[in-house]
């Protein structure tokens, strides 16, 4: 049976291995860990799938600034799941649990980098309908959920890395 349960710090060891499996060791030149350099994740938002002990899946969120006010937003990701656990419905579990733990911590937007076909079953949608866009990332990858379902006050504008943001604007 699988367990949804927070991210540990022990788990670090084997969520560091299950991210280099599913996505190769050049994962962290990836332009979207450039907002997670030297910024805390979001600890409570950050869970992990255990079966029988074992870690299967891992979801992370971090904090990240919007447009020219940083208005406040999330970055989901990484989201990964052991290769012979994927197609069992454990990453859908991470997902809807994870989004509606902020959710309920009054989180209003979200933004990933992703594939729209897999993420759009969650409610996401490309992030430039609402403005919202990446440097050194396409687009059509860039993708944003609301989480009260509302548009009206979505931020507009570029992402920025957490704490440049907060610095800026003291």
């Amino acid at each position: 049976m699988i367990e949804i349960t927070n991210e540990r710090p022990t788990d670090a060891a084997a969520i560091e291995t299950l991210l280099d499996q599913a996505f190769g060791p050049g994962r962290l030149a990836k332009s979207s860990y450039s907002y997670r350099k030297r910024v805390s994740r979001l600890w409570p938002l950050c869970l992990v799938a255990r079966e029988a002990d074992a870690l299967v899946g891992t979801i992370r969120f971090w904090p990240i600034g919007i447009g020219a006010y940083a208005a406040p937003a999330l970055l989901l990701g990484p989201v990964a799941v052991r290769a012979d656990f994927q197609s069992t419905g454990v990453g859908g579990l991470l997902m809807r649990a994870s989004l509606a733990r902020a959710t309920a911590a009054g989180h209003r937007l979200v933004v990933l980098v992703g594939d729209e076909p897999y993420y759009g079953r969650f409610g996401f949608k490309p992030a430039a309908e609402w403005g919202v866009s990446m440097e050194r990332e396409n687009p059509a990858r860039v993708l944003a959920l609301p989480l009260d379902g509302s548009d009206v006050a979505i931020p507009s504008g570029l992402v920025q890395r957490w704490r440049s943001v907060r610095r800026e604007a003291a």
